[in-house]
């Protein structure tokens, strides 16, 4: 059976809260023990709660302690080298979807393009059913269509003289 989606907000209920938390904290210290165990790197965990006055400390605070200083024994440039916060998370986030996003027009506009220039080629007046700008776009997109066949026939023909060269070299 499949999982429901939680909705990450503070859980009011105290004793849901504290059942959940139980759970969800036993579920991060087996996977850092796991991450540690199949990937050879050096995991510690601490975790702060209201209700307790000392922290919990995986696997030990002296080897939290350790990894700790290994860690800050390390410049500042690398420290923060590949630590993400969700701050700085969302907007590589934001940029890669705008990036999907302009992608996505472009294709777009290029497959309509290609219809208009189709519906052109089949005998259909679409010069006089577009406006300026998507004209423009088409005699772009042609140029562009040109251009493409014309460096895939001098690759082609490249490769023919290619493989003559070989057929009509002598054997050694």
């Amino acid at each position: 059976m499949g999982r429901r989606k939680v909705r990450l907000e503070l859980i009011t209920n105290d004793s849901v809260r504290k059942t959940t938390f139980r759970k969800r904290k036993g579920g991060l210290l087996k996977k850092a023990s796991e991450l540690k165990t199949l990937c050879g790197v050096d995991t510690c965990a601490i975790i702060y709660t209201a209700s307790d006055a000392e922290p919990h400390v995986w696997p030990s605070p002296e080897d939290a302690q350790r990894v700790l200083e290994r860690f800050q024994s390390l410049p500042s440039k690398k420290q923060g080298k590949h630590m993400l916060n969700h701050e700085d998370y969302r907007p590589k986030d934001v940029s890669m979807l705008e990036l999907k996003l302009e992608n996505g027009i472009k294709r777009n506009q290029d497959l309509e393009m290609e219809l208009l220039l189709l519906d052109h080629l089949s005998g259909k007046n679409v010069v006089d059913l577009i406006k300026d700008d998507e004209m423009k776009m088409l005699y772009q997109s042609v140029d562009d269509k040109v251009r493409d066949l014309t460096l895939q026939m001098a690759n082609l023909k490249a490769s023919e003289v290619e493989e003559d060269a070989h057929s009509t070299a002598p054997a050694n």
